[in-house]
């Protein structure tokens, strides 16, 4: 904890006084989970509304939210009185969940601008007839999604494919919000890399 930050004492001491964000950021430092509680209904609105000006929907921004939330918890130790208010903190904090949330969201949509890019290169290099630019490129992204392992295959599945929130998500199979987060990071990396070899291959065969 930082040498700055009163003690967990110091704040049960005040009893009947609200305590200010940057002591409530020093006791989530110590885990109390009271504190956090009591950050996240001090500034829900204004997270929400930072959030909500990047991300769009209301389902992302609740999202995003508890990705920022998870974030605030996890990196409290990082922060310090000596580099400015609490606020400024979180807020920060917040808007590079929504991008990072927002970046996610687009990863789909880039693969299949991708495979379709890259599969009209392949026909053209190819000299494929007419009748072949009809090809379903949706299923070519669908054949590699079934390469993933289950577990992975199954919340890109109804992310994407379904059009469910992460949170809905982990409702609909009963998992936590952060286990369904990294199932669908990880399985979208690995798409993302059969996406970069097939057009390596198709390069190949053009050459």
């Amino acid at each position: 904890m930082n040498t700055t930050c009163p003690s967990s004492a110091a704040l049960e001491s005040s009893a009947g006084l609200m305590p200010s964000d940057e002591e409530l950021l020093c006791a989530i430092q110590e885990r109390d989970e009271l504190a956090m509680q009591v950050l996240l209904r001090r500034h829900q609105t204004l997270l929400k509304s930072v959030i909500s000006r990047i991300v769009g929907s209301d389902a992302a921004t609740d999202d995003a939210l508890q990705d920022t939330l998870l974030d605030i918890w996890r990196s409290s130790h990082h922060y310090s009185m000596n580099k400015g208010k609490a606020v400024a903190w979180i807020t920060t904090l917040a808007k590079r969940r929504a991008i990072d949330y927002v970046r996610r969201t687009a990863t789909y949509n880039s693969l299949k601008d991708r495979a379709k890019v890259e599969t009209k290169i392949h026909l053209t290099a190819s000299n494929v007839g007419s009748d072949c630019e009809d090809v379903d490129l949706s299923q070519a992204l669908q054949q590699n999604i079934r390469l993933l392992p289950a577990a992975q295959q199954e919340v890109i599945h109804l992310a994407f494919l379904q059009g469910m929130s992460q949170r809905e998500v982990a409702a609909a199979i009963h998992l936590p919000l952060g286990t369904v987060k990294t199932r669908i990071e990880l399985g979208l990396k690995k798409l993302r890399s059969a996406f970069r070899t097939r057009h390596a291959m198709h390069t190949l065969q053009a050459a």
